[in-house]
């Protein structure tokens, strides 16, 4: 039994170092090479989307939709990235705009992975009203 404690600590322990460590490097790689960058790294890590947002907004000074930018530039699933958004409170604004930024500024951005919901819905026109019902006073 202290066999299997033992194996479970100590993968739990190199579990928290690769994350401690993960975290690290991302914070550096923002500070040194900026936010895109590090989201990249972070990706290619293995990373998802929901985690590098959640330590993204605690970086200081990072602007929300440069990270939405960021994880569309390194080609985030727009479906992940939106659910990650909804997370941690970023608005659908600053994830639409995020979008637009990464259109302008990446290469393969894959243009279908956002859509944005319609602010301004419309209906179409009711169908015309019914002719009267005929009476019996029409048939003599």
């Amino acid at each position: 039994m202290k066999r299997i404690t033992i194996a479970c600590v100590l993968v739990l322990m190199s579990f928290s170092i690769a994350f401690a460590e993960w975290l690290g490097d991302f914070r550096d790689t923002y500070v040194k090479d900026g936010i895109d960058k590090a989201v990249e790294n972070a990706l290619k890590g293995g990373a998802k989307p929901d985690l590098i947002v959640e330590n993204g907004m605690k970086l200081e000074g990072l602007n929300p939709q440069n990270l939405v930018k960021a994880l569309y530039c390194a080609g985030a699933k727009g479906v992940d990235i939106r659910a990650a958004a909804e997370k941690w409170n970023i608005s659908e604004v600053i994830v639409a705009a995020g979008f637009k930024k990464s259109i302008a500024e990446c290469k393969d951005v894959d243009t279908q992975a956002y859509t944005p919901v319609a602010s301004d819905t419309t209906f179409p026109p009711p169908p015309p009203p019914p002719p009267p019902p005929a009476s019996p006073s029409n048939f003599r």
